[in-house]
């Protein structure tokens, strides 16, 4: 796909040339990774200029020999807009560099001695990960070394699934740069729990099937695309593709009777953190960013028609720069389509007529595989004019090994020996709302009801109360049910029909609260988890939440950092941060491969529209003579 637009992401070839020029322009060599290699994207002025704007990305390097972080933005024909050093900063990791550790452990003799005294002799047969020291790294390690560490878990058939399989106390510690394993832990005689968890089609012989189901549409999709641009019923928008966040939403309207209304800039999920709650030797580590410290879009998986979607589907494929420079190109990367979702809405009157109308929503969703877990996400936009986020986890819970039927109050022993340790998945919408223009505030709504008197003479009366969060601090908000807490985000220079200001209401779905105490290591590093709303004026270099490099960072990164300024956000150009998630507490119905569960928000028109958009929906064409 050719770009056309400014906002489209890097194409394969576009992504060569950069690769080409920053290798000259900065004399890389092989000791240099490529960390990151992200387009540059216009700010909004230069978007609403005339000018023609250059491609230009933003590469993010690693110089494995004096270990620094550099940053620069070069354009696709090769100039050079900017270049500078990221003192303290620490890459993210590579997969080649993650290749590159683990051929470092299965050559190390210490290892292959280790695996023999658990009667392990082939070194191919057993799976390591590696995994970021998401907690303490041992003292005489912590020398500013970039580490990681491999759990092992062992496959005794080439098809088995090895995560049926720790092997408990067993854990190599690797010097990325130096490509050297440094530590290697072997303190446990837990023996390896040996019950297989098969879930291949082949291996687990399933037998319950539906009739098939069909989705046809004989005239085609109702949505059109011009590059990366979607059109579909009155809604227009831009899919975006980052090698750090995965897929993006740009530049979304929505046609208001005639009218092109601005309603979002930018739209993504800027970070994903998960806290693991075990304290058992080894687990305790796994507290991992995937977007941070891997780059969530390098693991986007190629869809299947018929499997991850139904219907007429529209698919994009995306391209990523692996860390030696060689561009990859994801084949299927995100699938859009359009799906029934039921009714719409529906009236019958007293006289028996009954007008209904079906609803269809948009779907934007790509999949990734990050080790164990699957991450849907899936942007959804509907015909009454709200927006929905939701994110599907599933996959493999992560396992761990202990004496069968043992005390381990934070894990759920899933079979004799095998368990799964309690862990948290927590998310950070990054929002750059634009509500009828760029200069918007953010209101928190509460319900309550005053005392049986005057206002309240029975009892039952209720009002709102409406709070203008006008700066940093004020808009560190947490969620609260008892109060039915929503936030607004209006544009207080525009009224509607009746003297009141547009805007969209952010309407939080199952969500949870981190655990992790803020004094912890991962709390340090991942402070903007404890406030489930922040709002920021709009910068562009304020990216994510817990900083652009939380790699082996102090703490403190990002939104904690940038809000301790208290800088003004009220009618003015903001970005709304929700954070959200589950707090997971494994089932035995969750192995051998955990069913999908969900966690998201809404976005719904308060005071937007003069009336229900939903009412320009044509009736369906009816099967039964009933149906008007």
């Amino acid at each position: 796909m050719s770009f056309k637009h400014p906002l489209d992401p890097l194409s394969h070839a576009e992504q060569e040339l950069i690769v080409a020029h920053a290798r000259k322009a900065w004399n890389l060599g092989p000791h240099h990774i490529f960390a990151m290699l992200q387009l540059q994207e216009p700010t909004k002025a230069e978007l609403a200029s005339s000018e023609a704007l250059e491609r230009s990305a933003r590469v993010t390097m690693w110089n494995r020999k004096s270990a620094i972080v550099t940053e620069g933005v070069i354009t696709t024909s090769g100039a050079v807009l900017s270049y500078q050093e990221i003192p303290g900063a620490k890459a993210p990791v590579t997969v080649i560099e993650s290749a590159i550790a683990l051929k470092v452990v299965r050559s190390n003799q210490s290892v292959k001695d280790a695996l023999a005294r658990r009667g392990i002799t082939e070194i191919m047969d057993v799976h390591m990960e590696t995994w970021p020291i998401g907690a303490q790294i041992p003292k005489h390690l912590d020398d500013g070394r970039r580490l990681i560490w491999t759990p092992m878990w062992h496959r005794p058939t080439p098809e088995a699934n090895f995560y049926a399989h720790p092997i408990n106390g067993l854990h190599a510690i690797v010097d990325l740069d130096a490509e050297e394993l440094v530590a290697l832990e072997d303190n446990s005689d837990v023996p390896i729990p040996q019950t297989p968890g098969p879930y291949r089609e082949s291996q687990s012989k399933p037998t319950v099937k539906l009739k098939e189901l069909m989705i046809h549409q004989p005239d085609g999709p109702s949505f059109s695309i011009e590059g990366w641009k979607i059109n579909w019923e009155r809604w227009s928008l831009r899919i975006g593709f980052d090698q750090r966040e995965g897929l993006v939403i740009h530049d979304v309207n929505f046609n208001d009777e005639g009218n092109l209304r601005k309603i979002a800039h930018r739209l993504s999920i800027a970070e994903l953190v998960i806290p693991y709650g075990d304290p058992s030797q080894g687990a305790y580590r796994k507290n991992a960013f995937d977007t941070g410290e891997y780059g969530l879009g390098n693991f986007t998986n190629s869809l299947t028609l018929g499997c991850d979607c139904l219907g007429e589907i529209l698919y994009l494929d995306a391209s990523v720069t692996d860390g030696d420079g060689q561009v990859r190109t994801i084949k299927n990367a995100i699938c859009v389509h359009e799906e029934d979702f039921g009714i719409l809405w529906k009236h019958t009157d007293v006289d028996g007529h009954t007008e209904v109308r079906r609803g269809r929503r948009f779907v934007v969703s790509s999949i990734v595989t990050v080790n164990n877990y699957e991450y849907g996400y899936f942007w959804y936009f509907y015909q009454d004019g709200s927006i929905e986020f939701e994110a599907k986890l599933t996959g493999i819970v992560l396992t761990l090994a202990d004496t069968p039927g043992v005390d381990h109050p934070s894990a759920t022993e899933l079979e004799p020996g095998l368990w799964a340790p309690y862990h948290q998945h927590i998310l950070c919408a990054r929002m750059d709302l634009d509500i009828d223009g760029t200069d918007n505030s953010v209101v928190e709504v509460e319900s309550f009801a005053h005392p049986i008197g005057e206002k309240n003479p029975y009892g039952g009366a209720y009002e709102t109360r409406e709070t203008i969060l006008a700066s940093e601090k004020k808009a560190q908000r947490l969620i609260d049910p008892m109060k039915s807490r929503f936030w607004k985000i209006i544009n207080p220079n525009k009224n509607n029909h009746v003297g009141h200001s547009v805007g969209y209401k952010l309407i939080p779905g199952h969500t949870t609260f981190p655990l992790a105490l803020e004094e912890s290591v991962l709390g340090k590093r991942a402070g903007f988890m404890y406030k489930h709303l922040w709002v920021t004026p709009n910068k562009d270099q304020e990216r994510y939440p817990a900083g652009d490099y939380p790699f082996q960072h102090d703490g403190g990164a990002g939104l904690p950092e940038w809000s301790a300024a208290d800088r003004p956000t009220e009618n003015t150009d903001v970005v709304m941060w929700y954070v959200f998630g589950t707090n997971h507490i494994p089932r035995t119905e969750d192995w051998p491969v955990m069913p999908v569960e969900r966690t998201g928000f809404h976005l719904k028109p308060s005071g937007f529209f003069r009336r229900s958009p939903a009412m320009d929906v044509v009736a369906s064409e009816p099967l039964d003579p009933q149906c008007h």
